[in-house]
């Protein structure tokens, strides 16, 4: 992004030219009636769009949001093109040549192995990355790989997958990645969980209350619950630093709630970061961040209240009641791939930045999942759609 949302042009040109591939593949494959099964997620990029009329920065949050309309249509349009499992065997053949080539990197290349601390984040020396930017995005992208090497090895019985799932699993031990490595079993778990339950039609209708009751309580409580963050933020540094930055962010939040200041326009903007003003001590420590620490907060600050519960609907409530009427009833495998994913990408929200993030790759794996349960739940089968 540079320092203040200029865009690279080589970087520039690829995506352009994904998109326009994506778009001929679209026009022959598929049709735009695809678009009315995700309502509520063109909603929520309209949102964004007019978030720059508001902007903080708006020339920078015009690139930005042209870069998340790039990204999240090629996305979309290749996924409406493919069949589920077309779409789950690429993002399996992926990430695994991901893992392999990482591995064989990691003994040869230097940049493979974090060779420094950084700021908010002194324990990164020795940590591995291979050739992903940051062990923050090699941990994610293992442990999704790993749900999909499961599900291979589940099919077939086929080593390969099972030696794949280990070496991917020593690669994430070696990534030291807290969040990736704590929420990895519970992810996977949750996803079995989910496939078995979901096929007893009950079970879906008492999924359904008891997740609207515990919507329920969570607002019931919330004041409560905002008392124990304030706690946390209290301690500068919990969650390694991070806190500081949620402190710094919640405040400004309180002086733009209902709008934000704009899609993109938060970090990396140049000498003029709004955000610099709400800082206490060394403020150029602001300067060296890129994001929130949290996709929530991210979210509320760059686009306000509405546009925070804009994604709270589109991406943790509606997808929790479009997934159990895709399961319900049926033990369909994709509903064990997205469930554990989905339970992953929520909580891993909650001290990384994945929402919205139309650059980061973590964010293509949340919207290539997302899209595949919207286009592709009226399929019976994995191949059928």
């Amino acid at each position: 992004m540079g320092d203040t949302g200029g865009g690279n042009f080589l970087r520039q040109l690829v995506f352009i030219s994904l998109w326009a591939s994506s778009f001929f593949c679209f026009i022959k494959l598929s049709s735009v009636y695809e678009f009315k099964k995700i309502a509520w997620f063109l909603v929520l990029v309209v949102w964004c769009i007019l978030s720059i009329a508001w902007a903080d920065h708006p020339s920078i949050s015009v690139r930005r949001v042209f870069l998340l309309l790039i990204t999240a249509s090629t996305i979309f349009m290749l996924v409406s093109c493919l069949t589920l499992k077309q779409v789950i065997d690429c993002l399996t053949v992926v990430l695994a040549s991901l893992v392999i080539i990482s591995l064989i990197s990691i003994p040869v290349l230097p940049g493979a192995v974090h060779m420094g601390a950084e700021l908010f984040d002194t324990g990164l020396e020795g940590n591995w990355k291979g050739i992903f930017i940051h062990k923050n995005h090699a941990g994610p992208a293992l442990v999704v790989a790993i749900s999909l090497f499961l599900y291979q090895y589940s099919l077939g019985r086929k080593k390969m997958w099972l030696l794949l799932s280990i070496s991917a699993l020593i690669f994430l031990a070696f990534t030291k990645s807290k969040t990736s490595l704590a929420l990895l079993i519970p992810s996977l778990l949750f996803g079995l969980m989910m496939m078995r339950l979901l096929k007893y039609k009950v079970f879906s209708a008492a999924l359904i209350v008891f997740y609207i009751l515990l919507i329920s309580l969570l607002i019931l409580f919330r004041e409560s619950i905002l008392d124990a963050f304030i706690g946390v933020l209290d301690n500068p540094e919990a969650f390694t630093g991070r806190a500081t930055i949620w402190d710094m962010v919640i405040r400004a939040i309180g002086d733009h709630f209902w709008l934000g200041v704009g899609y993109g326009s938060v970090w990396s903007v140049g000498d003029e970061m709004l955000l610099a003003t709400y800082a206490f001590g060394w403020v150029d420590w602001v300067f060296t961040l890129t994001h929130s620490h949290n996709g929530y907060l991210e979210a509320f600050i760059s686009l306000g209240f509405i546009g925070f519960l804009l994604v709270l609907l589109v991406f943790i409530v509606l997808p929790i009641f479009k997934a159990v009427s895709f399961g319900g009833g049926a033990s369909h495998p994709f509903i064990y791939i997205f469930f554990s994913s989905f339970f992953f990408f929520s909580l891993h929200n909650m001290l990384e930045t994945d929402l919205l993030n139309s650059a980061d790759g973590r964010w293509f794996m949340m919207l290539i999942l997302y899209f595949c349960l919207y286009l592709k739940s009226d399929c019976k089968s994995l191949e059928s759609s």
